[in-house]
């Protein structure tokens, strides 16, 4: 009689040991701060990520400590350059430091920018960037944005950004018009570029991920 009960064993035991199922709720996805919604998102969208708007900056998984730095200096007037003092001068004397860091922390967190298609200046734009261009005095620019341009404490991440933005930031760079922490280091590059080439990388940049 002991051994129909010595063969349910094995299945009585599973029965009280195992874990009761449960359904997992569904997350909620995190809402972005107030002031991306009332200061950041008309120009730089909700996620920063939006391509259509090519002179402004997509700020999608760019270094948090980056932006803060920025919008710190937009706010103190110690980054200069024309869109800067039209729009974000205004915008950051509305911004606490909580609040930089909330924007930061936010546009940070995204996934980064879809990229763009390659195209026929990507070659040489990959070449400039990876390389350099000696001849030129003209650095590898991985050697400060990073091999893969995601960015390097002080140097921002380059990957996916709007072709139109980083040649306009070139060009003040070159003309001596912006005014920052990296301008100087900028500013001896981007005189030995050529608007053909400052567009080669710019084409390059935007199709990394």
């Amino acid at each position: 009689m002991q051994r129909p009960l010595l063969q349910l064993a094995p299945l009585l035991l599973l029965l009280f040991t195992a874990a009761p199922i449960t359904s997992a709720a569904p997350r909620t996805p995190p809402k972005p701060p107030a002031r991306v919604m009332t200061s950041c998102y008309m120009c730089h969208s909700t996620h920063g990520d939006d391509p259509r708007f090519g002179y402004i900056p997509r700020l999608a998984h760019q270094s948090e400590s980056y932006i803060v730095e920025q919008l710190k200096a937009f706010r103190d007037g110690s980054r200069s350059d024309p869109p800067g003092e039209m729009y974000m001068w205004p915008v950051s004397q509305a911004l606490s430091n909580r609040d930089i860091d909330l924007v930061a922390d936010w546009y940070a967190s995204q996934p980064p920018p879809p990229p763009q298609p390659a195209g026929p200046l990507t070659q040489a734009g990959s070449r400039i960037f990876h390389d350099g261009i000696l001849k030129q005095d003209v650095p590898a620019c991985m050697s400060c944005h990073g091999p893969e341009a995601a960015g390097n404490g002080i140097f921002p991440r380059l990957a996916g950004q709007n072709v139109e933005y980083l040649i306009e930031q070139l060009r003040f760079f070159k003309s001596g018009v912006r005014h920052d922490k990296n301008a100087d280091i900028m500013h001896s590059i981007a005189i030995h570029l050529t608007d053909h080439e400052m567009r080669e990388v710019a084409e390059y940049l935007t199709t990394l991920h």
